[in-house]
């Protein structure tokens, strides 16, 4: 890894390039910015207008990497944001037992929020958690499913992260010792590092059965007008 690249967002994209008909330059997702990033390749226009934190506080040591340059909003998407935590690694027994956590309760209803911004705040709007997997990955397979996006490019969109888990993972351990690291590392399931096709469709598979992404974000307090609006929004 080189110098840029150890300061460039390791997983950073437009929504856009999930699937053709989407506006780029609207929404874009990403891992957690960092104070002196260089703009990452392939996302513009950069700096974004609107940036929507989905990180815990405990996730938060440092001022955001785009603090000045964006207007920051912090959503909160789960209540177990500290990963090294007991009751974090209850819920982190597998990747279907953490996203059906988020797709439940007071994280579901931050992820019905969390498509309001994004469907209504000053553009281009990114949102990213720590890695840009889990949150950002849940919402961002949300946000697709709402525009109707065939099921089999929202499942590669999520799985386009894994090949940048190892970058991500780099950066967000710069400055701590080799040993806190692997310890770290340790404590939660090697999958939490991972973006298997069957995690993101096991939401999916929870959506459907509800009658779509639609109904169920009706029905977690979402409404007919932001839906349209968000649609408006992304598509072309």
């Amino acid at each position: 890894m080189t110098i840029d690249d150890a300061r460039r967002l390791a997983n950073a994209r437009d929504v856009a390039d999930a699937a053709p008909g989407l506006a780029h330059g609207v929404l874009f997702r990403s891992d957690a910015p960092a104070e002196g990033d260089v703009p990452p390749n392939g996302v513009m226009p950069w700096p974004p207008a609107t940036v929507v934190d989905l990180r815990g506080a405990q996730e938060k040591g440092r001022p955001h990497g785009l603090a000045g340059q964006s207007h920051i909003i912090d959503l909160e998407i789960l209540d177990e944001a500290n990963l090294t935590g007991e009751e974090a690694r209850a819920t982190l027994t597998s990747l279907d037992a953490l996203y059906e956590h988020m797709t439940q309760g007071a994280a579901a209803r931050a992820l019905i929020r969390a498509v309001g911004l994004l469907a209504g705040e000053p553009v281009p709007v990114l949102y990213h958690c720590s890695v840009g997997k889990d949150r950002t990955g849940v919402l961002t397979a949300l946000v697709l499913a709402l525009l109707d996006v065939p099921r089999e490019r929202i499942v590669a969109d999520y799985c386009a992260t894994g090949p940048h888990m190892e970058a991500v993972i780099a950066r967000m351990m710069r400055g701590v010792p080799p040993e806190f690291a692997a310890a770290a590392r340790e404590s939660v399931p090697a999958e939490v590092f991972e973006a298997p096709a069957e995690a993101i469709e096991s939401v999916l598979d929870r959506w459907e059965g509800a009658g779509g992404a639609a109904a169920w974000y009706i029905a977690h307090g979402g409404d007919a007008e932001t839906l349209e609006q968000l649609r408006s929004r992304l598509r072309e």
